[in-house]
């Protein structure tokens, strides 16, 4: 591996933490899920009555982008050791690029309310609705992950499907808090997922594999399969029945093995100093990258009706940047990810995923991880229109990443989408994740 430094040109949030960070312990988790358990019994008539009777899922991809929520805790906006805040400045770009036709809800802090409402002053056609909550809760950038939304039968209001626990921080506050101020509804699922790591299609969606695994052990709890049916049969109709009824689920993990997150010494300049290699990689993984959003993009029909997907492609960065595949890529990871997809039936294509790192001299640590562009957001139109917006990474230090930000946007041209460069996205990458998972999709127009 490379042994010259790579360091930050943007000065470092350190309240922003890995989108990993904040879950519970596997102990932890457990224990929360069988208090729920107990707690879900008193409330079971309630849970069911709110249910929606054919739920559908808010497309990733089709649709004009109609409402979208942002969650922009004071960290993110206030100066950091005087400089500007480098999340702010990519919020900023994407409000800027999106389009003011896009109605906005907004939760943020009491502190910076003033400082959020001025980024959306002048000009927008859509509407801005602010949240505002106390300084001391304590919720994160990543809006994509603590809930799924559902409108009944693809029509009416959105709602919140929340899963059974989302241990991380206050986040799983935040369906109740938009719900209590708008007109969305939230009910609960007794499984487990997270946004990240759901891809909704037009007639199917994709759920990582490692989160039907967990709900598994909710089975014969707070799950009663039906007669003769199978735990993992039961677990994959009730992600159907409370989740989307007419798309058909598949599930993405891989059969080769996926190494784990591991810290080991290394030598940079003639000083010891530590690596952090497969970052969010927790031991017993099917999935790299934590969630199937950071590397896998969906695009629409081809012409010869198969439905295309891009999954990120390390050798092709590597050839690109005229360098030796670097070691943690996990290359064999996404080709075997990549096969599957094909196996199944979608026309996979694969686009360049740079594996890069950031160094930390006063801690003598270097932290690998992907500078991913498949965590984008993407818009196939009511009028057939296609555009996609891409998260960029040649900046600074990693200005020769500006070759693969452009190799990523030929590849979304030659599919027929009008792409737009968004700013710098390393603060959000080396703490996994990208746009795609600082934004939630409340609702789209029917594409």
């Amino acid at each position: 591996m490379p042994e010259h430094k790579m360091e930050r040109h943007y000065p470092k949030v350190a309240e922003l933490r890995p989108r990993t960070e904040g879950d519970l312990p596997e102990e932890g988790q457990r224990h929360l899920y069988l208090a729920r358990t107990v707690m879900a019994e008193a409330a079971e008539a309630e849970v069911a009555r709110r249910v929606p009777e054919n739920p559908r899922l808010v497309s990733s991809t089709h649709g004009d982008i109609g409402r979208m929520l942002l969650a922009v805790p004071s960290y993110a906006v206030t100066d950091v050791d005087g400089r500007p805040n480098p999340l702010a400045a990519a919020y900023r770009d994407l409000l800027a690029k999106l389009g003011s036709e896009v109605d906005m809800e907004v939760i943020t802090h009491e502190s910076v309310e003033s400082e959020v409402r001025g980024w959306f002053d002048g000009g927008r056609q859509g509407g801005v609705h602010v949240m505002t909550v106390a300084d001391h809760l304590h919720f994160s950038v990543w809006a994509e992950d603590g809930y799924a939304i559902v409108q009944d039968g693809g029509a009416g209001a959105p709602a919140f499907v929340e899963p059974f626990s989302f241990p991380r921080y206050a986040d799983a506050l935040i369906a109740d808090i938009v719900s209590n101020h708008t007109d969305m509804g939230h009910t609960q699922a007794p499984l487990y997922f997270q946004g990240g790591n759901l891809l909704i299609g037009d007639d199917f969606f994709l759920i990582g594999a490692d989160y039907p695994a967990n709900s598994l052990s909710y089975v014969y709890q707070a799950i009663i399969p039906a007669p003769g049916e199978s735990p993992p049969a039961t677990v994959r109709r009730l992600y159907s029945e409370y989740l989307d009824t007419s798309r058909v689920l598949h599930y993405v993990g891989s059969t080769v093995p996926v190494p784990a997150q591991a810290i080991r010494p290394i030598v940079v300049d003639g000083t010891e100093w530590r690596e952090i290699v497969h970052f969010g990689n927790q031991a017993g993984t099917v999935q790299p990258l934590f969630h199937i959003d950071m590397f896998i993009t969906l695009a629409g029909r081809g012409a010869d009706g198969r439905y295309r997907l891009l999954v990120g492609d390390p050798r092709t960065a590597a050839q690109i940047l005229d360098v030796p595949l670097w070691p943690g890529a996990m290359q064999e990871v996404f080709d075997n990810i990549a096969l599957h997809l094909e196996a199944v039936g979608f026309d996979v294509h694969r686009n360049p995923l740079p594996l890069t790192h950031v160094d930390d001299a006063a801690d003598r640590l270097r932290t690998w991880y992907f500078a991913t562009a498949n965590n984008a957001l993407t818009q196939i139109g009511s009028d057939g229109t296609k555009r996609v917006w891409l998260p960029t990474y040649g900046h600074g230090a990693w200005d020769q990443l500006a070759r693969t930000d452009e190799a990523n946007r030929e590849v979304w041209q030659s599919l027929g989408f009008e792409v737009t460069m968004l700013g710098d996205f390393h603060p959000f990458a080396e703490n996994l994740g990208a746009v795609h998972c600082i934004k939630k999709y409340l609702d789209r127009t029917a594409g």
